[in-house]
C-alpha cells in the first residue's frame, strides 16, 4: 500500500515539472512585455522562437508586444518611427 502511494506521488511530481517546464517555454513574442510603448522595434534570440533570427514586432499601448513579424536572418532587423523590417 505504501509503495503504491509513493509511487502515486512520484509519478504526479514528474508530471507537474514537466507541465511547469512546458508552460516556461518561449515559443512566441506575442503578449511579451516590452518598452517603450507605442513604437516598432526588432528582437532576437528568444528561446524557442525563429531559431535564433531577428523579428521585428509592434510594442502596443500597455507595453506588451501585440504584432511580429520572423526574419530569415540575424542582425537585418532595421527599426525607425514608422516601421520595423528585415533587411537582407
Amino acid at each position: 500500500m505504501k509503495f503504491t502511494s509513493l509511487t502515486t506521488i512520484v509519478i504526479s511530481a514528474a508530471a507537474m515539472a514537466g507541465i511547469a517546464i512546458a508552460s516556461d517555454s518561449n515559443t512566441t513574442p506575442h503578449g511579451k512585455p516590452c518598452k517603450p510603448n507605442n513604437t516598432y522595434q526588432c528582437g532576437s534570440g528568444l528561446n524557442g522562437f525563429n531559431n535564433g533570427r531577428d523579428y521585428a514586432f509592434v510594442c502596443g499601448q500597455v507595453g506588451k508586444i501585440i504584432a511580429y513579424t520572423q526574419c530569415p536572418c540575424v542582425d537585418c532587423c532595421k527599426a525607425t518611427a514608422n516601421d520595423a523590417k528585415c533587411h537582407y
